[in-house]
């Protein structure tokens, strides 16, 4: 078990730890649907959003926001009957509303992910956890974050959300020094 992994023994989540988080990310479609599902986990494990991935994908059109932007209150209807997705209606909204911020967002800054990776200043932030003792939850940053896209409509991003993002897109490494995975 590696501690930087939260402690779980889940094979998804360590195959999610050691391949995919904290590694940077710089794909605007691909940091819309890490930013949306970071949305949805909002009061839930990760774990459990993890394993709904390929059904959200299935729902949202791929996370394509142009086509999620065009989603309209009868299509929420349907996917509040959609299986293997949280059944929220707020948050499956905030899906919609966060398409219509990116498109801004791109329109305002010519790329989603030059926006999200200004608040860092286009580098990884290197915590240099030397224990989970030492981890925090929420800074400065991410505060700024969650205020700059709520601005924009996005919806269910508050810091600490923004601050998990963050994490998991590589803007901040917050492996252990000691895991293998850094």
């Amino acid at each position: 078990m590696n501690p930087c992994a939260f402690g779980t023994k889940d094979p998804l989540y360590l195959d999610y730890h050691d391949h995919f988080w904290g590694k940077p990310l710089y794909d605007s479609l691909a940091l819309f649907e890490l930013l949306a599902l970071e949305s949805q986990h909002a009061g839930l494990s990760w774990l459990t959003i993890l394993k709904k991935k390929e059904a959200y994908q299935q729902a949202f059109h791929n996370f394509d926001p142009y086509q999620i932007a065009q989603m309209r209150d009868e299509d929420i209807d349907a996917l509040m009957s959609f299986p293997n997705i949280i059944h929220h209606r707020p948050k499956l909204e905030a899906i919609v509303a966060q398409a219509k911020g990116y498109i801004q967002i791109e329109k305002d800054y010519d790329s989603f992910s030059a926006f999200l990776w200004s608040f860092v200043d286009g580098q990884p932030v290197d915590f240099k956890y030397q224990s989970v003792e030492e981890r925090i939850t929420v800074d400065d940053t991410a505060k700024a974050l969650s205020k700059a896209l709520k601005k924009y409509g996005f919806k269910f991003i508050g810091p600490v959300t923004a601050f998990s993002f963050m994490e998991a897109a590589g803007m901040y490494n917050s492996h252990l020094v000691s895991c293998p995975n850094r």
